[in-house]
């Protein structure tokens, strides 16, 4: 028997190259504040400032792996939580790479760039309701 797995329709949104400025647990929710997001609709690029918030999230399992470098060959890293990033890296930016998703659960892949300089960053993010992108109409 062979089956095709059907993927929905690409998303309007992207957040490749967008990079992360704050990360917020609220009311069961995990705020994302972007810079800017991609916007694409009839064969045109608009960026726009926005929030992607993860509803019904639980933070016990909202992991961040951080690397000591980008991963080439060799690396360490550790696995933080959201407390600890939001205090050891309240100064740098996570700017993501590459974005996954499945159910209930979204990888995003990049760099933490901390005064210049970037590592290789992992987060992975366990949700039981949507994911909402909230943009700003204004473009950037």
């Amino acid at each position: 028997m062979k089956t095709t797995k059907f993927f929905g329709n690409h998303s309007k949104y992207s957040l490749h190259d967008a990079r992360v400025q704050k990360i917020e647990f609220l009311d069961d929710s995990l705020i994302f504040t972007f810079d800017y997001i991609f916007f694409y609709e009839n064969g045109t690029e608009q960026t726009h400032k926005a929030q992607v918030v993860f509803e019904t999230c639980d933070i016990d399992f909202f992991e961040i792996l951080v690397f000591n470098n980008t991963i080439l060959d060799t690396f360490i890293g550790k696995r933080i939580e959201l407390p600890q990033y939001q205090q050891d890296y309240s100064d740098s930016e996570f700017e993501v790479i590459t974005e996954t998703y499945n159910w209930g659960h979204a990888a995003f892949q990049g760099w933490l760039w901390t005064e210049g300089n970037p590592v290789h960053c992992i987060m992975n993010i366990y949700f039981k309701g949507d994911m909402i992108y909230v943009v700003d109409e204004a473009r950037n």
